[in-house]
């Protein structure tokens, strides 16, 4: 009991704080151990998203790697950061308002996928991941949690948002290797991390570059078309199995050949596609 009238306190005064900023509080989206996330409307910018968090907890990293891609207005498939707010007790970001939820949703109800619509899905994922790797940016973080769904009013059409940029590693220069810690989550992370940081025996820094983020768009299209993993658990012995041994089974779902030979390429084959003439 105490605790949820701390809660409803705090939520209280994020609000009042909110409306001192000119917002209207339409209502609250989410909580979790970063801070709440509230809808809220002001004349001037629209329906926004407001994250509000603990000034200790506020992220200055992924504050300017959202910022830098916000400014980037011709790619509708990143999340984009409008302004940001500070005082001596909480942090403010103003970000865009994704309004349908997440791709993991979608991936949970662990339905067949029309074929068409995981191709727009997918296509919208490497574009957003195109816009980050130009600008020398690795997410590191890229699963069905993190991928946003968003109908712009009046249309028929729904984009796909990259979001939380925490973990966002910025490489000196676009396209070249960088030192990267274990950051992520298993079930997406990419083998040049997850089996380099085992093999060192803890939070070691491992050479890799953009194709980590690559791997985890591939994890994703293989939610998609088969609703599982390419492994048979999600278990972390059971993934460094599977990485070793570089098999991939086909499921059952996967009836399309075409389909099957993409996912199933490797490296070899798709590199002498793309020295093709």
């Amino acid at each position: 009991m105490e605790h949820e009238s701390s809660s409803s306190f705090q939520i209280t005064h994020e609000k009042q704080l909110l409306q001192k900023q000119g917002y209207q509080v339409l209502k609250i989206l989410g909580s979790g151990g970063f801070g709440n996330v509230y809808l809220v409307f002001k004349q001037d910018v629209g329906i926004v998203a407001a994250k509000v968090m603990k000034e200790k907890d506020f992220d200055f990293n992924e504050w300017k790697v959202g910022l830098k891609l916000g400014r980037e207005g011709k790619n509708p498939f990143v999340l984009k950061y409008i302004s940001t707010t500070i005082n001596e007790e909480f942090a403010i970001i103003i970000m865009e308002y994704a309004n349908m939820r997440s791709l993991q949703n979608l991936i949970d109800k662990k339905k067949v996928i029309p074929l068409g619509i995981v191709r727009v899905i997918m296509k919208q994922i490497l574009e957003g991941l195109r816009l980050m790797h130009e600008k020398g940016l690795i997410h590191r973080d890229i699963k069905g949690d993190n991928i946003l769904f968003h109908n712009p009013p009046g249309s028929e059409f729904v984009i796909s948002k990259i979001t939380d940029f925490g973990l966002v590693k910025v490489q000196k220069k676009a396209e070249q290797s960088t030192l990267v810690t274990a950051a992520g989550t298993a079930q997406w992370m990419a083998p040049e991390v997850l089996i380099e940081n085992e093999e060192e025996e803890g939070d070691q820094k491992v050479t890799a570059d953009e194709k980590i983020d690559i791997w985890s768009a591939g994890i994703i299209l293989h939610q998609l078309v088969a609703q599982s993993y390419p492994f048979r658990q999600p278990t972390l012995p059971v993934i460094m199995r599977f990485m070793f041994n570089k098999k991939l089974t086909r499921p059952p779902s996967i009836q399309d050949n075409n389909l099957w030979d993409l996912i199933n390429l490797n490296n070899k084959e798709i590199k002498t596609l793309l020295n093709m003439n």
